[in-house]
Order: C-alpha cells, then sequence, then structure tokens
C-alpha cells in the first residue's frame, strides 16, 4: 500500500511539474528571449554578461512567433526543451548564438512541433543543441547557420532531424561540424521533400555509429536534392557519407539527385537502399574506405533494392581509394552506368564514370553485381591501363565470374569512340545466353543485334 501511495505521489509531482510550463497564449504575439525574462514562470532569465539562461522547459503556441535578435546568445541548461507549435523567426542580421550553460550540461534543443508552423533560421550558430522540425503542413528554411557539437539528445536522427513527412525544406550554405550523431536525417516512415545545398559536413558521427552523415528516407512524391556539398569524415569506421534509403518500401514518385559533391574519408561514399527513382552525378569520391571489413561496406557507391524495382542513373562520376567501386549487393534494380548505342534514345548514358585504385584484398573491384539484374556500364574509363574488354573484364565482377549474376555490358570504354558490332552466323551462337539491346536474356537469337561477353553481336 505505501508503494502505490508513493507512485500516485511522484505522478502527481509528474503532472504539476508539466502544468507549470509555461505556454505563451496563441494570440499572434512575437516573443523574444528579453521579453520571455520579464513574464514570470517562463524559466529565462537576463544574466550579468547579457546572455539568456533558459532553465526551464517552455512552448510557444500555434499562432505565436519565438524570434532571435541580432547578437542574442541564448544558453540551455541541461535536459531543457524549448517547444514550438508556432513560428521560428531566427533570423538575425548578423549573429545569433544557441548553446549549453556550462560543460556536461546536454540541453535537449528545440522541437518545432507545430503542424502549421514555419521555420526561418538564419546567421544561427547552434552549439550542443539540436533542433527537430516536425511540421506536416509547413517547412523549415535553414542559411548560413551552424550545427556543432550536437549532444544526441534533441532526436537520434541528428543535429538537425525531421520526425514528420513535410515539403518545402531547405538547408543552404550551412556547416555541421562534429556532431555526436549524424547531420542531417530522419527516420524510416516519415519521408521528406528537401534541398541540401552547398554545406560542409565534416568529421560528423563522432560517437562513430552505423549512420552516413547525410541520412535522408525518400518516398511519396518528395524530392531530395543534395548538391554541391562537401563532405567530409573524421576517417571513422562506422559512418559514411551520404545515404538515401527507402526501407519500407513506400511508393515513390519522386526523385532523388544526388549532384556535384566531394565526399572524402568516410567509412563508404553514397550508399542507396530500396526502391527509388535516383540521378547520382557528376560526384568527387575519394577515399571512403574506412570500413575494417570489406565485406560490409566501403564502397564509392552501393546501390542495394531487394525489390528489384529502382531506377538508377549514374554520369560522371570521379571514383578513387574506395574498398570498392561500384557494388551492387543483391536484387535486379535498374542501373544505367552507360548507354551510349543511340544518342536519341531516352535512356542515353554517355558514361564518363572514372575508377581509380579501388579494390582490398590485393584485388581491384571497380564494379561488382552480386545481383541478377543486367547493368549498363558503357562509355566510362576503368582502372586499367588499356580500355579493352580483356583489360575491363579482371576489374568487374558478374556474370562472366559466376553465372547465377546478372550481367555488365561495358564495352565501348570511354577510349573506344563509337562502338561496333561484330557479326557472326546464327549457326554460331551456341556458347551460352545473349542479351537484346534491353538487357533481356535471349536463349536462341534470331537475326539481329544483340550483347555477348560485353560486346554486341549481329546475329544474320
Amino acid at each position: 500500500m505505501k508503494k502505490f501511495y508513493a507512485f500516485l505521489l511522484m505522478a502527481a509531482v509528474a503532472v504539476g511539474a508539466m502544468a507549470d510550463e509555461f505556454v505563451t497564449d496563441g494570440t499572434g504575439n512575437v516573443y523574444t528571449f528579453n521579453s520571455l525574462s520579464q513574464i514570470e514562470g517562463t524559466g529565462v532569465t537576463l544574466q550579468d554578461d547579457g546572455s539568456y539562461l533558459v532553465s526551464a522547459d517552455f512552448t510557444i503556441a500555434e499562432g505565436d512567433v519565438l524570434q532571435l535578435i541580432n547578437n542574442d546568445v541564448i544558453k540551455m541548461a541541461d535536459g531543457v526543451r524549448i517547444t514550438l507549435d508556432g513560428d521560428a523567426d531566427f533570423t538575425p542580421a548578423d549573429t545569433a548564438v544557441v548553446t549549453r550553460d556550462a560543460e556536461g550540461s546536454k540541453p535537449k534543443g528545440f522541437w518545432m512541433m507545430g503542424e502549421n508552423g514555419n521555420a526561418n533560421m538564419k546567421n544561427v550558430t547552434f552549439e550542443y543543441v539540436g533542433v527537430v522540425f516536425g511540421g506536416l503542413n509547413s517547412s523549415l528554411h535553414a542559411d548560413n547557420c551552424t550545427f556543432t557539437l550536437h549532444n544526441g539528445k534533441s532526436s537520434s536522427s541528428g543535429a538537425l532531424s525531421f520526425n514528420a513527412s513535410c515539403g518545402g525544406n531547405i538547408v543552404e550554405n550551412c556547416y555541421f561540424i562534429e556532431n555526436t550523431l549524424n547531420a542531417i536525417g530522419n527516420g524510416a516512415s516519415n519521408p521528406v521533400g528537401i534541398i541540401i545545398r552547398d554545406c560542409i559536413f565534416w568529421h560528423n558521427t563522432t560517437d562513430n555509429r552505423n549512420k552516413p552523415q547525410i541520412n535522408l528516407t525518400c518516398a511519396g512524391d518528395y524530392d531530395v536534392y543534395i548538391t554541391g556539398n562537401a563532405v567530409i569524415g573524421g576517417q571513422f569506421t562506422m559512418s559514411g557519407g551520404i545515404g538515401v534509403s527507402n526501407m519500407m518500401g513506400m511508393g515513390h514518385t519522386g526523385k532523388v539527385y544526388i549532384e556535384d559533391n566531394y565526399i572524402a574519408d568516410n567509412r563508404y561514399g553514397i550508399t542507396t537502399i530500396g526502391s527509388m527513382d535516383a540521378i547520382i552525378k557528376n560526384n568527387t569520391m575519394i577515399d571512403n574506405c574506412y570500413e575494417t571489413n570489406p565485406n560490409n561496406g566501403g564502397s564509392c557507391v552501393s546501390i542495394y533494392d531487394s525489390s528489384s524495382s529502382s531506377n538508377i542513373y549514374m554520369e560522371g562520376n570521379w571514383m578513387e581509394g574506395g574498398l570498392w567501386g561500384i557494388t551492387v549487393p543483391s536484387g535486379a534494380p535498374n542501373i544505367n552506368l552507360g548507354k551510349v548505342e543511340d544518342p536519341e534514345a531516352e535512356d542515353y548514358n554517355p558514361g564518363n564514370n572514372t575508377f581509380v585504385n579501388n579494390g582490398n584484398g590485393g584485388v581491384l573491384y571497380d564494379l561488382f553485381n552480386n545481383g541478377t539484374g543486367t547493368i549498363w556500364a558503357q562509355g566510362n574509363t576503368w582502372n586499367v591501363d588499356e580500355q579493352t574488354e580483356e583489360k575491363i573484364e579482371e576489374v568487374i565482377y558478374h556474370q562472366v565470374d559466376d553465372p547465377s549474376k546478372g550481367l555488365v555490358i561495358f564495352m565501348p570504354a570511354h577510349q573506344d569512340g563509337p562502338s561496333s558490332v561484330e557479326e557472326i552466323e546464327a549457326a554460331q551462337q551456341t556458347d551460352g545466353l545473349y542479351y537484346n539491346l534491353m538487357g533481356q536474356p535471349v536463349s536462341a537469337p534470331a537475326a539481329g543485334i544483340y550483347i555477348h561477353n560485353g560486346k554486341k553481336i549481329l546475329v544474320k
């Protein structure tokens, strides 16, 4: 009985604590930390050095606005959470800083949870503090902000995380530096539409968890753009560069664009998991090789889709110093690394991907097709001294090495110029499967052009 009363007492204390949290009245007011410091019960106090100490949770109600003023310094106490159901106007003219109040403090940061609450952030440094955004009918725009030393208490999804599906989000010209977890992320069941451009990602996931620095879920009609960023790892053995996934197998009518990024010193460069329509173009990937076991990763690019419904287009990428160049662990996604026969064709791709010194165990692996689908990979420069069929075959693993795997169609290579067609009689077609120009296997080809052992054959 005593235990029961003790439980009731603790519950009453907890409810009382919740009831004491300050909540604005939702009548359209704009609150600053200065104005909050003048309201009793907010937990915000002005310090002698001109900073504002936030020692208790508070909530900005829907319809109201929380504003950062130029040169504001906000210090949050251990465990403190600021909830915004209204709007965030964090756009000081020059600078503002949000940080912890003391060494060892781990504030929970900002939770921007309003279904209709927008967040505009510019020229703000978030230090030891994260931002969680969950506006279903709203969007977030961050420009020239710094997210550094995030303590992981606000969310396991990153220093800037999304915990509800929403579109129209933009993160540009921002810095993500040495955050405990990944830099930007969202949950597996809540895809977002987002543009991440011209940002610097430096040594994130310092606790070395199995998370890429950029970790996004795609689905629905949301487009994802990751363009013009530098994603530099700290040579951590578990943290990758860029990861986009659709692990729940959700329908995806949008597209994923990963273009013009510099990605270096991560466990791996780029990975896609699940069904999606993705364009991976003009990225430079160098030394993304810090996986300790090559069987578990270390690829410049890894494409995994057991549903075999992805469409992956790759052009103009530089891939150097990985344990693997490109890997396809399983499935039969539609992968176009280069398709040069018909420049007028809808699926024409000049290739122009370059492979340099990717390998492990003393063996070079430019392309490892462990799946069952045909991969078009023409027009590329392979890590061989002569771009010939015989030489290139040495750096590609596919059906020629294991009949259960998919074929890689890699000739002509980049230096070969226009492709040529070898003519042979139909009666000579006795040495295995042939493929039509759609990559479909043909066991008894009639007259026409086919692919056999990586080159085109004219059956007469």
